[in-house]
Formats: structure tokens, sequence, C-alpha cells
């Protein structure tokens, strides 16, 4: 399994003005390009998720004698493959509607098969990796017992996220991405309520759902304006952290297209996050990012969330936000720049960010092998977790010495955007005082 693979800038900036550039641009800025510069870039096609949107993308403007034959003929495979997937993926996923519902669990599917239409085209051009389900937090335990006698098991926990997932002793090779996998993978949402943490309690989503028809079948889902805002606070959280899947603005910048002329909607998103600062934020960034990268319109209202956004979000999303959203995986550490504008705590901000520089802790399991497996396959799964800590280990090393420097060019320019307000506030200030 190969984790990293640094791709070709040209190829990804080809890609990216693919959804932006005008149709006589295109093949301009396509055909340059190198069968060995495609072949570099494959990782990055498919861990940003953008892989098969391009694919559509050339198609639709007959663009496909602008890249490589064996380009295309792979990006083909992929579609094929992911098309399979998705159909296997749906069964599961109407199996765990049905026995949710039939355990009396009070939920609604988030993210993955929801998006589409008003996201993407179709759920064969989404690289969907698991399944998402916001539950009422009084009813986890019920969730926990009805996914165990599915095979999943509790992996891993967070204060409002519980992932599951079923036994692998395999680890995935990058020639299979898009293929259906045997491990299953399960996040459970819920909420806590501010005061009691580790209590959890209703998302009040949950009292405003829609319903959506998905294959014969009814199944319930975030009301329409949850929806979008969901897709902004889930982009802003992984821009927040180290990687973020390009894929994701994209469908976004899709989404407040199809919504555009909709100024009901976009009224009622702002009064959704009237109240909700993180939210309104995370619409803001996500409209700037979208107008940045695929010079997506704002929608007439949402001018406000990106006028609004505090000073260093702004600075960030300016300096950062396109080398952040565009990087290899497994990302940078430039979120921390960001995170620094957004805390409030000094001293807990200090805590948190040694702990994002120097984790102390490993890095999570990649393989989860059955109890009972063979000598063989416990010692091979030790293998590849190795790897994968050497792997993790030079990322936290590498990146951190990037971040470093970039801290103190960021400090050089925080201080030189606030002289030039105090510059503009005291010129304000004598024109208005000096006598005409």
């Amino acid at each position: 399994m190969k984790w990293r693979q640094p791709a070709d800038r040209e190829v990804v900036e080809a890609v990216v003005a693919t959804f932006r550039a005008p149709p006589g641009d295109l093949d301009r800025l396509l055909s340059p390009l190198s069968l060995r510069q495609w072949v570099r870039s494959y990782h990055w096609l498919d861990a940003s998720g953008m892989a098969l949107y391009f694919l559509a993308r050339i198609e639709s403007r007959r663009l496909q004698g602008s890249v490589p034959a064996a380009v295309l003929a792979r990006l083909r495979q992929n579609l094929a493959d992911n098309c399979n997937r998705s159909i296997a993926m749906f069964s599961e996923f109407a199996e765990l509607n049905s026995v949710f519902r039939a355990a009396g669990i009070d939920y609604c599917n988030l993210k993955g098969f929801t998006l589409s239409p008003d996201s993407c085209p179709s759920p064969a051009l989404r690289c969907q990796l698991d399944f998402d389900f916001l539950v009422d937090g009084r009813h986890l335990e019920i969730c926990r017992a009805v996914l165990a006698q599915r095979g999943y098991i509790l992996r891993a926990r967070t204060a409002k996220v519980w992932e599951f997932k079923t036994d692998s002793d395999r680890l995935a090779d990058i020639a299979d991405y898009y293929k259906a996998k045997p491990q299953r993978c399960v996040e459970v949402h819920f909420s806590c309520e501010d005061e009691a943490p580790h209590s959890p309690s209703r998302d009040l989503r949950l009292d405003r759902l829609s319903w959506l028809s998905r294959g014969g079948l009814d199944l319930p889902a975030l009301a329409p304006v949850d929806l979008l805002i969901g897709q902004a606070t889930h982009l802003f959280a992984h821009l927040c952290g180290a990687c973020t899947r390009l894929a994701w603005l994209l469908e976004f910048t899709h989404h407040i297209g199809v919504r555009f002329d909709d100024r009901q909607f976009w009224n009622a998103v702002r009064e959704r996050t009237a109240a909700d600062r993180t939210a309104a934020i995370a619409v803001g960034v996500a409209c700037l990012l979208a107008a940045s990268l695929f010079a997506a319109e704002t929608p007439p209202g949402l001018e406000e969330f990106a006028a609004r956004l505090p000073e260093g979000v702004a600075l960030w999303v300016e300096r950062y936000g396109r080398r952040a959203l565009l990087a290899d995986f497994p990302g940078t550490k430039l979120n921390l720049l960001l995170r620094a504008q957004l805390n409030i705590d000094e001293a807990s901000w200090k805590k948190e960010k040694r702990t994002a520089l120097l984790p102390s802790h490993r890095a999570p399991r990649i393989l989860h092998v059955r109890s009972g497996a063979g000598l063989l396959k416990r010692l091979r799964s030790e293998i590849y977790q190795l790897r994968f800590d050497l792997f993790r280990l030079r990322f936290h090393f590498v990146e951190g010495l990037r971040y470093a420097f970039e801290a103190a060019r960021w400090r050089r320019q925080i201080a030189l955007r606030q002289a030039g307000l105090q510059r503009e506030s005291s010129r304000r200030i004598r024109s208005t005082t000096e006598p005409s």
C-alpha cells in the first residue's frame, strides 16, 4: 500500500481549471500534459475524490482527446468499479436503515447517498468509503447492539462520533481503490449538551427531517437547509484538520448552483446560522473557496457570510485555503494557523497545538484482524501498522518544520495587516475631526 505520491502541480491546476475555465481554453490546458505527469498524479486524483468528477467533466465537454488514452481508460475502469461498489454499498445501506427502524432508533442518514442529486449528479461519481448516521444520543447503546449483530465493532470514539468497523485482515491496494471492499465502516454522529459534554442528547435536526426516495425506499435525511449547512461545516471541520477532499468543495459548489435563485432557501440558511458562529463561519469560508477555486458565484444574500468572517480567518483563506485544499495526501499542518484564529482560551489552545505538532499516541490501527487469526496474519498486520506509524512520523516531522516556517511568515502577515488597519482607522478619525 502506497500512502503518498506527490502529484504533478500542472495536472492538479489543469484538473481544477476544467471546472471553471471557458470550454475553448480547456484543450490548451490539458493537451500538453504527458502520460508520465498524469501517472504521477493518479494518487492525488483518487485521494481528492476528483477522478470520477473529472472524467464526467471532460466527457460532457467532449475533451476525451485532450488526455492520453491510457488515462482515459483508467478513469473509465475506475467509474465501472465504482458503479459496482455503489450498488453493493447501497444494499448494505438499505439493510442498515431497515434494522435501525426495526430497533426503534431515532436517526437519519448523513452525507453519502443523500447528497444526490443536489450536490452530485450520481452516487456513482462519489468515492464513498463509509456510512454516516445522525442518531438520538439516547439510542446510542441500542445502535451499538444492532451494529454488533451485523459484525460492526466500536473501534474509535470522540465526544460526538462513534466509529464502527467490521474486521479485515487485508490492506486495500490502491489498484482496488474503487472496488467493493470486504471491510465496512459506519460513523454514528450525535449531540451532547454543552454543560454536560459526556451526556449524549437529541440533536435538534432530528425534529425537522425530510424524506428521500432511493431505490424504492423512503429514507430519513436532513432537511434541505441543514444538509447544505452540514456540507459547509463538514468541509470546514476538515480544513481545521490536516487533509480535506477537494471533491467536498466541488459538491458544495454544485449545491449552491442548484439552489442559486431560491431566495427563500437562502433566507432560511441565514436564519438557521444566526445563533451558530461556527456554522456561519463555515458557510462563509466555503463560499470564498468555491469562488476562488471554481469561480462560483455567491448566491444573493450569502455575501454577508464572507464579509463578516473574522479578519484572521479571511486572511487564512486568502493565503492558505487553496494550498490546503490542493495538498497531496496526508495534507499539511497549515490548519493550525486557522485554528489559532478560532480559539479564545489561549492556555487550552497552546496545549492543543503542542499535541497536534507532537502527538503522544500511536496512529490508529489500519487493520483489525479477526480474533483467532493465524500467526502470519497477525504478523502481517503488525508490519503494516509499523509502516503506517513510520509514514505518520515522517508527516509530523516534515509538516511540523513547514509549519514553523509558515508560522513566522504568518505572524508578520498578521502584524502588517493589523498595522494597516490601525493606519486606516487613524486616517478616518482625522478626516472626521479636521475642520473643513
